[in-house]
C-alpha cells in the first residue's frame, strides 16, 4: 500500500478519508511545506517555528495567512494565540469558500464534491451522530396566537439578544448557483460574527439590517436554520432546497441532516382557496392541493415546520401549530 500524500493526510484530519476531491481542494490552498505545518497543528507560532526551523515572525505570518484562507482557527491562551486546523468537512467548506482569494475553479471543484462524494459522507455522519447539528427555526409571523414561541426558536429573538452581528454570503449558493435566491443573507452572531469580521469575510450590520434580511429571506422562500441547541447560537443561515449543503440530500435521499422545528403547518380549510402558492413554495413537497376538495393538505411526516408556505399565502389560511415539546430542542 502506497504512503498517503500530504493532502490525503489533511483530508483524513477533517474526517473525509478516501476522498479524491478534498485533497485536490487542499492542494489549491497550500503547497506541500504549508501542508506539513497544517498537519503539525494545533500549536503556537513559537513552537511551530522551532519545529520547522523558521523565525516566529515568519511562522506567525504564515498562520495568519492560513487564518484568512479559513484553514485554521485561533484560540487565545494565557501563553499566546494557539492555532488549530478546521475541525471537519463542514468547517473546511464554510470557511475556505468565503476566502477572498477563492475563485470560480475552486468553487466548481467544491460543487463536484457536493454532487459526487458528499451524499455518502453525509449518510455516514447521520449513522454515527445521534441528532443533526442544525435545526429549522419557524417564520415568526406564522405562529398561531395560542402558541408561545420560545426565544431559542425565534430568529428575531436570536438577533435581538446579540450585540455583534455580521452578514456573509451563502457559501452553498456561491458554489452551486442553482437558483436566483439572494446570496448575502447568512447571519452570524456573537463569536461567529467577530470571526467573520476579523477575517473580512463578513460585513458588520446592525439589528435593523439583520431583521430586514430575515424578511427578505422569508419572502424569497428561504428557510431559517440555526444550531441544534437551545442556547448560544452562532448563526442563522437562510437556506434554499437546491443549493444547501443539507437540504438537497434530505429531499433526494432522506438523509437526516437538519431537525424540523417544533411546529407543523396547519391549513384553515374555510379560508383556503386552493391557489397552490404554498405547494409551489414547499421544498419538501409536504403540502399539496387536494384534487377533489381543492384545499391544501399538509403531510405531517414531511413538514419541517419552517413556515415558508405561510409567508405568501394570499388568504392567510396557513399557520403553525406546536406539535413537539420544548425538550425536543437539545439543551446543549
Amino acid at each position: 500500500m502506497s504512503e498517503k500524500s500530504l493532502y490525503e493526510q489533511l483530508a483524513d484530519k477533517i474526517m473525509v478519508p478516501g476522498s479524491k476531491l478534498i485533497p485536490e481542494l487542499f492542494a489549491m490552498l497550500v503547497n506541500e511545506d504549508e501542508a506539513r505545518i497544517l498537519l503539525a497543528l494545533p500549536g503556537f507560532a513559537t513552537e511551530l517555528a522551532e519545529k520547522f526551523g523558521t523565525s516566529p515572525k515568519d511562522m506567525e505570518a504564515k498562520l495568519k495567512d492560513f487564518f484568512h484562507k479559513g484553514l485554521v482557527f485561533k484560540s487565545i491562551k494565557p501563553e499566546g494565540v494557539k492555532y488549530r486546523m478546521c475541525r471537519d468537512i463542514v468547517q473546511f467548506h464554510d470557511a475556505t469558500i468565503l476566502w477572498s482569494g477563492a475563485g470560480r475553479d475552486y468553487f466548481d471543484k467544491w460543487q463536484i464534491f457536493m454532487e459526487t462524494e458528499w451524499p455518502a459522507y453525509a449518510k455516514m455522519v447521520e449513522s454515527v451522530v445521534p441528532r443533526p447539528f442544525t435545526r429549522i427555526i419557524p417564520v415568526d409571523r406564522s405562529i398561531t396566537p395560542r402558541t408561545r414561541i420560545l426565544a431559542f426558536e425565534s430568529a428575531r429573538e436570536v438577533i435581538e439578544q446579540n450585540d455583534t452581528i455580521a452578514v456573509t454570503p451563502c457559501t452553498c449558493r456561491l458554489i452551486a448557483r442553482k437558483c436566483d435566491s439572494p446570496v448575502e443573507v447568512c447571519l452570524q452572531v456573537g463569536k461567529a460574527a467577530d470571526y467573520n469580521i476579523e477575517r473580512g469575510t463578513g460585513r458588520k450590520i446592525n439589528k435593523d439590517e439583520a431583521l430586514e434580511i430575515l424578511v427578505k429571506s422569508e419572502e424569497a422562500g428561504l428557510m431559517h436554520v440555526t444550531m441544534n441547541r437551545s442556547h448560544d447560537m452562532h448563526f442563522i443561515c437562510n437556506c434554499c432546497g437546491c443549493c444547501c449543503i443539507a437540504m438537497p440530500i434530505m429531499i433526494e435521499y432522506g438523509t437526516k441532516m437538519v431537525d424540523p422545528s417544533r411546529f407543523l403547518a396547519v391549513v384553515d380549510a374555510d379560508a383556503c382557496q386552493g391557489c397552490g402558492t404554498c405547494e409551489d413554495r414547499c421544498w419538501f413537497s409536504a403540502i399539496i392541493v387536494d384534487v377533489d376538495s381543492a384545499i391544501a393538505v399538509v403531510d405531517a411526516e414531511k413538514c419541517m415546520g419552517c413556515g415558508v408556505c405561510q409567508v405568501s399565502c394570499p388568504e392567510e389560511a396557513i399557520s403553525l401549530k406546536e406539535v413537539r415539546q420544548k425538550e425536543f430542542v437539545p439543551a446543549a
